[in-house]
């Protein structure tokens, strides 16, 4: 797709991951943004409260995706890491570069510690991505690879990525580029902005969600007051419940 740049980024979606099609876009004059969340068919979640956890779950909600939704809009955080896929394109009849693509945090606070909440796997694969660690005073965007569950993480890269790369976009040219922001140790709700130039001229584009800013938390310092996943095996009888290892 974008030859000539050092160190080309290598894009791939999450075998075994669904995507939401929660898009937002973008668009400035000269670059259009498209996004999305990728959600993984083996989700965690941080609840702020345990009225947070819905007390009758829809029949139409019960799978990974309608539940995660369902969580999301009742206050969850994604545990520990959100992932998002963005197509940016150059529409204009001039070669574009970006520069650098920053983190804004908007939020920034402990860790949810009411309730973590799972839904159990049923498979998952790798993938390679710019990652953010979401601790960090100021992110920067490193490449890293999954390993072996899109839970394991780990960096490739000995330097932040657009510390020796850029990305070219050639006239009508589009690259998609995976985004994963992490949190270790706070709650943080954050979006993105891409820094590019043209014919000389630095611009700057925000990427925020059309439901507002992305959320991510990390370990609450205390652990979970509680523990449970959803039991989407049972069918009609699923419920939360604890998981194995702590039944």
């Amino acid at each position: 797709m974008i030859e000539g740049v050092a160190g080309s980024l290598i894009v791939a979606v999450v075998l075994g991951a669904g995507v939401y099609f929660r898009r937002w876009v973008k668009r400035g004059d000269p670059l259009t943004v498209t996004g999305e969340v990728l959600v993984p068919k083996a989700w965690e979640m941080a609840l702020p409260s345990d009225d947070a956890l819905p007390q009758y779950i829809p029949q139409d909600k019960r799978t990974y995706m309608p539940m995660y939704w369902l969580l999301r809009q009742r206050g969850a955080a994604d545990f520990k890491a959100t992932t998002a896929k963005l197509l940016v394109e150059n529409r204009t009849e001039q070669p574009l570069t970006i520069t650098n693509i920053k983190v804004h945090k908007q939020q920034v606070g402990e860790p949810f510690g009411a309730t973590w909440v799972s839904y159990p796997p049923a498979g998952a694969a790798g993938a390679i991505v710019l990652d953010f660690l979401l601790d960090e005073s100021i992110p920067e965007a490193w490449e890293a690879a999954y390993e072996d569950s899109i839970s394991r993480l780990t960096r490739t890269g000995n330097r932040p990525y657009f510390d020796d790369n850029v990305i070219t976009l050639s006239p009508g040219e589009s690259q998609s580029l995976l985004i994963t922001g992490r949190a270790e140790s706070v709650r943080c709700s954050w979006w993105l902005q891409i820094e590019a130039v043209q014919a000389g001229q630095r611009r700057a584009v925000d990427v925020v969600p059309e439901g507002g800013a992305l959320l991510t938390s990390g370990t609450p310092a205390g652990g979970f007051e509680r523990q449970l996943e959803w039991s989407w095996y049972e069918g009609a009888d699923a419920s939360f419940v604890p998981p194995p290892s702590l039944s």
